[in-house]
């Protein structure tokens, strides 16, 4: 059996040339979304930065299922082709449900828009590194079908990105937002999330 080697800088943090924060890239998303847009948000700490930024019927905290935020999100598309439909995903919740990015690339969905929040790490947990620095994200999005795939380090190219993505209507559309790890973690928790997956629906329903 050969072994394989381990480069251990191969699972460490690397923040050079980032000038992002989690709250900061959230607060430019949400900030640059129109009351008509679904969001679909991940699980842990990204879900919690949205709810006390800005809770809103137009948003679904994926709270409960790591990596499904993606394949809600391809279901809303799906079903709401005249509506923008924004996923604001985790690197290492991407990781665990790729093949829903290869279900995205199939079908195309033109309306769909899937940010990745890219600190690699599962901060979430304890901020034990992912493995999204040699995965790549960005290239597999490309491989798998994206039809527009964009990488950003700080406010301002993000703020671009998502700008060119909602006046095109050339999806699906994957930005990598490279943000620092580490940001606050004493953000409220998102309750009485029956109450909160029913006002989605009534959001939803008020769309053809």
């Amino acid at each position: 059996m050969v072994k394989r080697k381990t480069n251990a800088n191969d699972y460490s943090h690397n923040t050079r040339y980032i000038k992002m924060k989690r709250r900061e890239a959230i607060q430019i998303i949400s900030q640059g979304l129109n009351e008509k847009i679904p969001v679909i948000s991940s699980l842990g700490l990204i879900s919690r930065e949205l709810f006390d930024l800005r809770d809103s019927p137009q948003n679904f905290y994926m709270t409960g299922s790591m990596g499904l935020a993606s394949s809600i999100g391809l279901g809303v598309a799906i079903n709401k082709p005249d509506l923008k439909v924004v996923v604001i995903d985790g690197d290492a919740s991407l990781l665990m449900n790729l093949g829903s990015s290869v279900t995205i690339g199939h079908f195309k969905p033109k309306n769909l828009i899937h940010i990745v929040l890219d600190n690699e790490a599962y901060e979430s947990c304890s901020g034990e590194p992912s493995i999204s620095k040699t995965a790549k994200l960005d290239k597999i999005a490309r491989t798998v079908g994206y039809n527009f795939v964009k990488k950003v380090k700080n406010k301002s190219d993000l703020r671009k990105a998502l700008e060119e993505s909602l006046d095109q209507n050339r999806g699906p559309i994957f930005i990598l937002a490279k943000i620092e790890l580490g940001d606050r973690r004493d953000l409220p928790r998102i309750l009485k999330l029956d109450k909160i997956a029913k006002r989605f629906k009534r959001f939803l329903s008020r769309f053809n």
